[in-house]
Formats: C-alpha cells, structure tokens, sequence
C-alpha cells in the first residue's frame, strides 16, 4: 500500500511538470513565430534598401509616404468579452465512422452543414439539441439529411443574404475532394424531397473553398487546379408546393487561371471584390466585380511593390481567408504559426496573432466573431480553438475539446460558432451567460 501510495504522489509530480513544460513549449513556440515576423520584416526592408541604392529604380518621398502604415486604427478599443465559448450542443458520429472535414452555418444560425470523408453532406438542426433530455443530441442527429455528394466533401458553405432579399436562396453549395461542386437545394424543414443536388460542375482537382457573395447571387468555388470558377445562380425551385416551379439554372460568367492551387478565397467590399491567394505568392489578388474583373495585388509584407516589383520572398502560405463582419478587413491564416489581420484592397497590415502552432503539414481555419473583436482559429496538434482579442492581439482563451479542429465557422450576425473535429463531433459554442 506504500509503494502505490508513493506512486501515485510520483505520478501527480510528474504530470504536474509534465502540464509546467507543456506551458513553457507555447510561450517559447509563440517567442519563437514573433522572432521569424521580426526577420521577415528586417529582410523586406533590407530589399527595399537594395531596390532603391541606384540599380534601376528610386523611391521619391511620395513612395516613402506609401510604406509608412499611418491609416486609422479601428482596433484600439479591448474587445467587450462576449463571444461564444461555451461548448452548447455536442453531435456525434455526423459521419458515422467516419470524420467531419467541414462546416458552415445557414444565415440564420439554424441550420448546419457538415461535410465528410464519407462523401455526404450531412444537413442539421442542431438547435433540437438544446432541449432537455440525454437523447437531444442523438435526435438532432438522427433526424439530420444526408445528401450524396459521390466524393469527400471538403468544404461548404450557404447563399447569403442578397440586396433586395429578405431572406438568402436555399441553397448550398459542396467542394468535393474530386473536384466536383455540388448546388444543393436546402430545405429549413429537411424534408427529404426538397433537400437534393440541383446542379454540379468540375474542377480538374480537389476543390479549395467556397464561397457566396453577399450582394449577387454569386458562388466562387477556388481549386488546386489553379482555377476559380465564378457561377452566377438563377431560378430556384419551389420545392414545398407539391411542384419544381421554374427550372433552376446557373451560368458560369467568369473563370480565372493562375499557376499555382489557389488556397483561400472569400469575398470583399460589400461582394464587389474577390479577394484570393495563390500559393508561392507573396501576395493577396483582388478582382473588382463592378470594373469587368480589374485585377490588382497587395503584398503580404505589408509593404507596397515599387514599380511593378513586389518583395517575392514569404516564409509561408495563406490557406485561409475571411472578411470581417464590415468587410474592411480580411483575416489571414497561414502555415508558419501566424495569423495576419490586413485591411482589405491595401498592403496594410494591422495585427498578427500568434500563440498558436500551424507549420506546412498543417490546415489552419480561421473566423471572425460577430462583433469583429475577436478572432478565432485552430492549432496543430492541440484539441482547442484559440480566440485572440483583436486590439490587443493577444490570446484570451483556448476553447478546449477532445481532437484536432478541423473547421471553424461563425456566424456573422450571432455568437454562434460551429466546430468538426477529428474524434468524429461537430460542436456549436455560444456565448457563456
């Protein structure tokens, strides 16, 4: 009985260092990342020096103006501490065996979708989950919608509120691992008849991201290919009234072709811009919408090119993109431990965030709370959301689960947040009351 006593008490000891280490390697892992920024920064000066000394080009004092980040700051004000932390509804085995890899949110914050290996796109009301009762959450699964989609579904996402709409067309839309993308009709009810793919087209490899304008009736879905397609949706079915109604339609207007898998998208400015990122770039491309798909580039340096010349040095990759809940600024998450918050159409940089792990193995989500202040994203290797305060760019809280987080999705209106994780769950987090 003594020698397990005296275990134990070694046991607690170490487990108790074990937890002291654990802290140490996140405090020496963020020093670290704000170290590798610091050279970034003093290697893009350093080629801004050289470019300027005599060989070929001159920086004037309007050029020196253009590198000096004197824009208004909307961040000075600490965030109000309300954002969702609290881990509401817990829904298991969406997939089955197999492992959610996405997720999004109707507009509405009723319905979620969930995309998986399995190659189905699993529609939910996860709000039957509240109610009372131990089985709330198996019945909230139990009663979802499995649309086929033939491939893993990567990426998803619902049609937006449009202007002149009171309420978003029922659709959404499915990138598939095969490079297919799927319209789906999705019905608030989830009656079955109503919820069915009206609609798909290919890509020539797996698909990136997906996402729907905000003012048109839009959907941009990018690839690995090096391709975004850009679809304009018609007619929709009035799949409730016993008959199809008009035929749906849908009608690429535009496609764009870059050399490289275009990694994140979303949309800008209202949906007048599209805002996307190539890899083995150094930059964000943006297209105006109103100007017959102009194209301009903002360095990821936070520095404008000189001339026709951008710092083509970046030490990572952006692989996900979201636009604020004012669209003025989009939030960046690379592969190299940094979060970048910029100013959307400019080289400005406003904030980077670290605390977190994410190397080039990795797939970092990141979203915006409803208010703007707080940013949430994943970490490599860690079974938790961190959320970082925007104004102060530090990291408030780490919102715990039980496996890697695969996707994070917040609603814009709401402090709603949808999470998948590899222990085969989706989690909706609403505000601690």
């Amino acid at each position: 009985e003594d020698q397990l006593t005296s275990a134990r008490e070694e046991n607690r000891v170490l487990l108790a260092k074990v937890k002291e280490l654990t802290v140490r390697v996140h405090e020496l892992n963020a020093t670290n990342a704000a170290l590798l920024a610091e050279v970034e920064m003093y290697r893009a000066e350093f080629a801004s020096t050289k470019s300027s000394s005599g060989i070929g080009s001159y920086v004037g004092e309007e050029n020196k103006e253009a590198l000096v980040d004197d824009g208004a700051d909307d961040f000075v004000t600490a965030g109000n501490g309300i954002y969702a932390s609290d881990p509401a509804v817990t829904l298991p085995k969406m997939h089955g065996i197999s492992n959610p890899l996405c997720c999004s949110l109707h507009p509405n914050d009723t319905l979620m979708a969930t995309g998986g290996a399995d190659g189905n796109l699993i529609l939910c009301q996860w709000g039957v989950a509240l109610a009372p009762g131990d089985e709330s959450s198996k019945k909230a699964v139990d009663d979802s919608i499995k649309v086929a989609c033939g491939a893993p579904v990567i990426c998803s996402a619902f049609a937006q509120v449009t202007k002149g709409r009171g309420s978003p067309l029922p659709l959404v839309a499915a990138g598939c691992m095969d490079g297919s993308v799927s319209i789906i009709h999705c019905g608030l009810d989830l009656e079955d008849s109503a919820n069915r793919v009206l609609y798909s087209f290919k890509h020539e490899k797996y698909v990136k991201t997906i996402c729907w304008s905000p003012s048109e009736q839009l959907v941009a879905s990018a690839s690995a290919d090096g391709t975004i397609k850009l679809h304009r949706v018609g007619n929709v079915p009035n799949m409730f009234d016993g008959s199809d109604g008009d035929e749906f339609s849908s009608e690429l207007i535009q496609s764009f072709h870059f050399d490289g898998p275009v990694e994140a998208m979303c949309f800008v400015d209202e949906g007048n811009s599209l805002c996307c990122y190539v890899r083995e770039t150094s930059y964000l491309t943006y297209f105006d919408l109103k100007e017959e798909y102009k194209q301009s580039k903002y360095s990821l340096n936070g520095k404008p090119a000189i001339g026709d010349r951008f710092d083509d040095h970046v030490s990572f990759s952006v692989l996900s993109l979201q636009p604020c809940p004012t669209g003025k600024y989009v939030a960046a998450a690379t592969d190299a431990a940094r979060n970048i918050i910029m100013e959307a159409k400019t080289d400005r940089i406003v904030r980077n965030l670290y605390g977190h792990n994410n190397d080039g193995f990795s797939n970092p989500k990141i979203a915006w709370s409803s208010s703007g202040q707080y940013i949430y994203g994943n970490s490599q290797n860690e079974n938790c959301v961190c959320v970082w305060d925007v104004a102060s760019a530090s990291m408030v809280k780490r919102l715990e689960g039980d496996a890697f987080v695969r996707d994070i999705y917040s609603s814009s209106t709401t402090d709603t947040v949808a999470t998948v994780s590899f222990d085969k769950t989706a989690k909706v987090w609403l505000n601690e009351m």
